[in-house]
């Protein structure tokens, strides 16, 4: 800071020598960005102390909002700071024109003088922000972090699949006792599976046109990348490309879908929901592809109907209802197995969910593109593995 104040005194001092014919405007250029550049470190300093403020007083942030100098943190109590990036240097100002010859002899006018030098980018205390779930993260440019916490009105409750998390009643089955021995084919079972004391989402299977079950769940450990002799019926069960669930061994295999064919397997879509009827959010879930779908994406197996090209996609669409009674959704998301330049999703992914809102229950429907699509409907197996589903419970005060 002090050297700033030198630079200004300085800077001052040879503008009051300097003779009026002089050039001066490299000088002004120099005065006017010391004189920014102290008044910038003074915000810094003054944001600088709000963070530790913060901090020292227990505060939370409830926003993060970007700005077109960088971020606004709002915190608990209603207090605000802005802390700004450093901004680019502004180009030179041009020189002014020479002056007239004196009279006597007609002089010569004076040349343009010279365009004045880019300023030099403006510097800041701070390097960088990053917002996770949980908080934010504030890097000073000299290296040292600061994190304070992000309030929330909620608690997160996840279903893992895990034995070690399973809350339900004594002598109940536990997740890991649908997990068939072996794969087999039809591992996916008409059983319906409840989280209780936990996430309290319960699903049961949904009856197929053809008067069966066909709309399940499958709870799985098994996991492979061998998809062109794995990618087959006889595999359904298992996740493609990673080492186990999301946070675990197990995970959850999702099957079932509605198309408009008369062949479709199902009379609605599958689905889970709240046993309590309660809407609430549900944050976000873990997925990924199958062996089997992986597979039949890449039209090497079984039932192919279609050569895919960089135009394939097939998505899962996720329809939130206000209510379990409900028959129109009131909000949707989607979520791409496969984009567009065939690009597959081949590792545990998160979807965020938060965007349907309030929810009492959530169905789930898989989606071809145009060239999925033949004489029996849908010729991609309408599977998908999901894990870790995070479900906000509100706290009360």
């Amino acid at each position: 800071m002090k050297k700033f104040f030198r630079m200004f005194a300085v800077a001052c001092l040879t503008v009051s020598l300097t003779a009026c014919e002089y050039d001066d405007s490299d000088l002004w250029n120099t005065v006017n960005n010391l004189q920014q550049q102290v008044s910038d470190n003074a915000a810094d300093i003054a944001a600088l102390s709000a963070l530790i403020d913060a901090v020292n007083n227990g505060k939370t942030i409830t926003n993060v909002e970007p700005t077109d100098e960088g971020y606004t943190l709002t915190f608990s109590d209603g207090s605000s700071v802005t802390l700004r990036h450093g901004e680019d240097g502004a180009n030179g100002a041009n020189g002014k024109d020479g002056a007239d010859g004196k009279d006597g002899k007609d002089g010569k006018d004076g040349k343009d003088g010279k365009d004045g030098k880019d300023g030099k980018d403006g510097d800041s205390l701070f390097e960088s922000i990053e917002e996770t779930d949980d908080e934010v993260i504030i890097t000073l440019t000299d290296g040292r972090v600061i994190t304070i916490a992000k309030k929330k009105d909620y608690e997160l409750r996840v279903l893992t699949f895990e034995d070690k998390d399973y809350l339900g009643g004594e002598g109940n089955t536990y997740w890991s006792d649908f997990i068939p021995s072996q794969q087999y084919g039809s591992g996916h079972g008409s059983y319906s599976w409840y989280d209780e004391g936990n996430t309290e989402l319960l699903f049961y299977p949904v009856m197929g046109m053809f008067g069966y079950y066909g709309g399940h769940a499958g709870i799985s450990n098994y996991v492979g990348t061998d998809w062109e002799s794995e990618g087959n019926y006889m595999y359904d069960l298992q996740a493609y490309n990673v080492t186990g669930g999301h946070s675990g061994s197990n995970f959850n295999t999702h099957f079932g879908y509605v198309d408009n064919s008369d062949y479709g397997m199902n009379e609605s879509m599958p689905s889970f929901e709240f046993d309590d009827g309660v809407a609430r959010v549900i944050d976000h879930m873990w997925v990924t592809n199958t062996t089997y779908v992986y597979n039949q994406l890449q039209a090497a197996g079984f039932g192919s109907t279609y050569v895919l090209s960089d135009e394939s996609t097939f998505k899962i669409v996720a329809y939130g209802f206000a209510s379990v009674f409900d028959e129109e959704p009131t909000s949707t998301t989607e979520f791409y197995l496969l984009s567009e330049g065939k690009q597959f999703v081949t590792e545990w992914t998160k979807w965020d969910l938060s965007v349907l809102g309030e929810v009492a229950k959530v169905a789930f429907n898989l989606e071809g593109s145009a060239d999925m699509i033949g004489d029996y409907g849908l010729s991609v197996p309408g599977y998908f593995a999901y894990d870790d589903v995070a479900v906000r419970f509100k706290i009360e005060d």
